[in-house]
């Protein structure tokens, strides 16, 4: 059970195995977009020239996301059982701010 997705041009992004598809990046985009798989993997693609798509993994998903080179282009495998990908640009996302982590307490641990 596995996923793989590769940019085929800048305004196309192939996905194979176990969901067989062509996903539009969105116009406009200007070559970026974002991939969300139903695992919670959150990836942002980019595309480096017209042929050459660069992925990076944003937010690890409960599947196993690994970015392979192919030429100067990424391939995304992902080893779960996925459900759906969506694409949405990069203007049209939104991620929940990071805070500070809580100080631990003395005393608390040890």
């Amino acid at each position: 059970m596995s996923v793989m997705i590769r940019g085929e041009d800048r305004a196309r992004l192939k996905v194979t195995g176990d969901i067989e598809a062509e996903l539009a990046v969105p116009p406009g985009a200007a070559g970026r977009c974002w991939i969300s798989v139903s695992d919670g993997t959150l990836i942002e693609a980019a595309y480096v020239d017209d042929n050459a798509c660069r992925f990076v993994v944003s937010e690890e998903g409960a599947g196993i996301a690994q970015i392979q080179r192919d030429g100067a282009a990424d391939v995304l495998r992902l080893d779960w059982r996925v459900e759906w990908v969506t694409v949405a640009s990069a203007g049209n996302a939104a991620r929940a701010a990071r805070g500070e982590p809580l100080p631990l307490l003395p005393g608390l641990f040890g």
